[in-house]
């Protein structure tokens, strides 16, 4: 999410490289390190047996046992603190790239309304602040008489939605590589080789292949016994508006071709 914020930074083309190489190494070595630690502590010939009887709360279970409940109890309050963060974080992108493409007239500009004393996008923050409770609605609805009851919001929402939205960010990120080889072409710039094609060149194949690992497993992802209608329903929820969205940027490139050039340039342009 780091390019969302460029228009906040005092350098853009330094500070959200050197922030995106950042998060991703600290990202990777955490996972990586955490995915250790827990196959050692846990045992590599019983892991998967109690990744599977366990569930989320393997790691809380093995530092009660080793290290008590305080420690187990301080683990929960920073997992809920943390989940609280990353919320924020995705409401803040969400926001943004509404009053982003409300400034560049893609979709309604009064969208792009922004606080006159902060300059926070007001209009993108309530929006997602709306549809996030009818989504629960939905959920908790569809949850009633069920076995799970009044969790069924918490234990399906979530879980379903955010492998949902790992489906579409892999899928997103496969295309934005691939885009950037093309762009790169035409719009050479100062840009280094490896910037204009050895790292989207590299990044297409193995981030296609997170991604075809991704769609052959995904009711592993979401929990389901089997193959499943959300298997192929989930997907659709990103696939579908994706299609959607270009055919509207074809609309406006052959009815509005001005305001299509100024995507991605702020609204300077139009």
């Amino acid at each position: 999410s780091a390019a969302i914020y460029s228009e906040e930074t005092k350098d853009p083309r330094r500070s959200i490289a050197r922030a995106t190489y950042i998060a991703v190494a600290v990202i990777s070595v955490f996972y990586a390190f955490s995915g250790w630690a827990t196959t050692i502590a846990t045992g590599p010939g019983r892991i998967i047996a109690r990744s599977q009887e366990l569930g989320p709360d393997l790691v809380f279970v093995f530092l009660a046992e080793h290290g008590g409940m305080l420690v187990a109890d301080i683990a929960q309050v920073l997992f809920i603190t943390s989940l609280f963060a990353a919320l924020v974080a995705f409401h803040n992108a969400v926001a943004r790239y509404v009053f982003s493409l409300g400034r560049e007239g893609v979709i309604p500009r009064r969208l792009a309304r922004v606080n006159p004393r902060t300059f926070a996008p007001v209009a993108g923050s309530l929006s997602q602040s709306a549809l996030a409770p009818i989504m629960l609605v939905v959920f908790a609805v569809a949850g009633t008489g069920s076995e799970l009851g009044a969790l069924y919001p918490v234990l399906t929402f979530f879980t379903w939605l955010t492998n949902t939205g790992a489906f579409g960010l892999v899928l997103l990120l496969v295309l934005i590589s691939a885009a950037a080889i093309g762009y790169f072409r035409r719009h050479p710039g100062s840009y280094s080789l490896w910037t204009r094609l050895v790292a989207p060149a590299l990044a297409v194949p193995s981030l296609g292949c997170a991604f075809v690992l991704i769609v052959a497993n995904f009711n592993v992802l979401i929990g389901a016994e089997g193959p499943s209608t959300l298997s192929w329903l989930l997907p659709a929820l990103v696939l579908v508006p994706g299609i959607a969205g270009v055919a509207w940027g074809l609309y406006l490139k052959s009815s509005r071709p001005r305001l299509y050039a100024g995507i991605g340039y702020g609204g300077e342009q139009d």
